[in-house]
């Protein structure tokens, strides 16, 4: 991983029993965005690069207090997010191996490395806020939406970001590179007169400066932010590796109430990688546009791309000891890359959950894309996503539908290995049920549910789509994820609707799994209606 400061229907039913064998593999769902729980372990008594783990690998369990015992007696390390352990890769089998005997273990992964990658400078220029903000339109007075940036030390001898700032890592005095420092100016630089002026002047901002640059680093930054109530975090980093471990991170910090924003990558002239965080599920996806309003030629072309920013000849402050670049050290330069689009879309995101703060995170990310001003090709594009973030609009976009239940992407989020407890049932053999609810190939690829059903009774599930061509799948509680067959026991087909009968032969209550997932057939995202009843 770096910085990405420079480029660098017809009518199926079936009845199964909760024992049958599952069907067929499926389609994924299109979710190139989401990761299932990979099982990826060292070989015992091979050499294990460093370069390639960052040193280390990462286990996950179920978070209770025996696989605490297990992985502290085996010399693992928790991280924040519970149930999962960092531990050296010679020790990671047998770690694996003890959790799965006593059937807590979650997934296994290597820590991945992340590499630093600095901005140059550009030609001097002051467009970029112009390019979002109204001149006519004053930012409301700072308030408790906070920007978490998750980076390098924001440098407190930089007037335009001091006052504001407050650490969440214990503060060394020393600040090796100002890259956290310029992308925080980006977002929140104080109207002070000189300097750089943020998008969002004077928002509050939490420096979280990650011992190193690897996946369970960025992690923890990202729990700790979402802990300490950041509305908005800040992550001009990223990797063409993914990483399970900070795609659950990102689903609780959702939870949490806490919007991501990344940047999309700087590998658009390089074959267009996808680059992660900014590809997960629940991120914002921020690509770059010069000062024509034309796709940078380094951003990343992709489905993840959720909105455009100025990310060429970008202002930001720096202390003066790095300002040697541009022949004045005067503190502030201009630089390229989506690591600085990134924090204008923080920015943005401070500013209307100020003044809208009733709005969800779900509703805070859709404000934003809906109301961007679209740019050329005409719709949402893989190079401009829905177009350049633009404030003033964002403000007067009526509030969108909420997605319920969120996050629930996968069996992991519903079944509580990734939170602490299981998500609440939401049909328990009573009354029809119906929820209306939509997903996206990219953004937000299924939606699992908890259905309970009674001793000896089956279900009718139906789906019907408003728009798209989502996909239906049934799971036992033996299955561990959407992508995956185990445990599959009943799958939709049609395109108009889609249903199922399953049925509970036990003298028991059973619970079950139904999950609706974006397939990006028809459409990349879909909205659909889901009945459940007695059959």
């Amino acid at each position: 991983m770096k910085c990405l400061g420079m480029p660098a229907a017809a009518f199926a039913a079936a009845a199964m029993s909760l024992g049958a064998v599952p069907g067929a593999a499926g389609a994924s769902g299109g979710g190139h965005r989401a990761v299932a729980p990979p099982m990826r372990l060292p070989a015992v008594g091979a050499p294990v690069r460093a370069a390639a783990t960052g040193g280390g690998w990462l286990v996950g369990a179920r978070p209770t207090a025996r696989s605490r015992r297990v992985a502290t007696a085996m010399g693992a390390r928790a991280l924040r997010a519970d149930g999962v352990f960092a531990v050296a890769p010679e020790r990671a089998p047998a770690l694996a191996a003890a959790l799965r005997r006593r059937g807590l273990l979650s997934y296994a992964e290597p820590d991945v490395a992340l590499r630093p990658m600095s901005a140059p400078d550009g030609a001097p220029t002051a467009w970029a806020r112009g390019a979002v903000v109204a001149p006519t339109l004053a930012a409301p007075a700072p308030g408790a939406a906070s920007i978490a940036v998750i980076d390098d030390f924001v440098d407190p001898s930089v007037a335009d970001v001091a006052a504001q700032t407050r650490y969440l890592t214990p503060f060394t005095g020393v600040v090796h590179d100002p890259h956290g420092t310029e992308v925080a100016s980006v977002a929140a630089g104080a109207a002070n007169g000189t300097g750089v002026l943020g998008i969002f002047p004077g928002a509050p901002i939490l420096s979280y400066h990650p011992a190193k640059l690897s996946c369970s680093a960025i992690s923890n930054g990202i729990l700790a932010a979402a802990a300490a109530h950041a509305r908005v975090i800040n992550i001009s980093i990223g990797g063409s590796v993914p990483c399970f471990t900070m795609q659950q991170a990102i689903a609780v910090a959702y939870a949490e109430g806490s919007l991501v924003v990344a940047a999309a990558g700087n590998d658009g002239d390089a074959g267009d990688p996808l680059i992660f965080p900014a590809a997960f599920p629940h991120v914002l996806s921020v690509a770059s546009v010069n000062t024509a309003l034309a796709p940078s030629a380094f951003s990343e072309s992709n489905a993840a791309i959720d909105l455009a920013a100025p990310g060429e000849q970008v202002p930001v402050a720096l202390p003066v000891r790095f300002d040697t670049e541009d022949g004045a050290a005067d503190g502030v330069t201009v630089a390229d890359g989506t690591s600085f689009a990134a924090p204008i879309v923080s920015g943005a995101a401070a500013w209307v959950a100020t003044v809208r703060p009733s709005l969800s995170v779900g509703q805070l990310a859709d404000v934003l894309r809906f109301s961007a001003t679209d740019l050329a090709p005409a719709g949402w594009d893989e190079r401009t996503g829905f177009g350049l973030v633009t404030v003033g609009r964002a403000l007067a976009e009526p509030t969108p539908r909420e997605d319920a239940l969120e996050p629930n992407d996968d069996i992991a989020y519903v079944d509580g290995r990734v939170f602490t407890r299981a998500a609440p049932l939401v049909w328990r053999g009573g009354r029809r049920l119906v929820l209306k609810a939509g997903v996206d190939a990219a953004e937000d690829p299924a939606d699992v549910y908890r259905v309970r059903l009674p001793a000896r009774s089956a279900a009718r599930i139906a789906l019907k789509p408003a728009f798209g061509r989502p996909a239906l799948r049934v799971f036992s509680t033996a299955g561990r994820t959407v992508y995956g067959r185990r445990g599959r026991i009943a799958t939709g087909s049609g395109r108009s609707e889609q249903r199922v009968v399953v049925a509970n032969r036990r003298g028991r209550a059973a619970v079950v799994y139904v999950a609706v997932l974006g397939t990006g057939r028809g459409s990349i995202n879909s909205d659909y209606r889901l009945a459940v009843a007695r059959a």
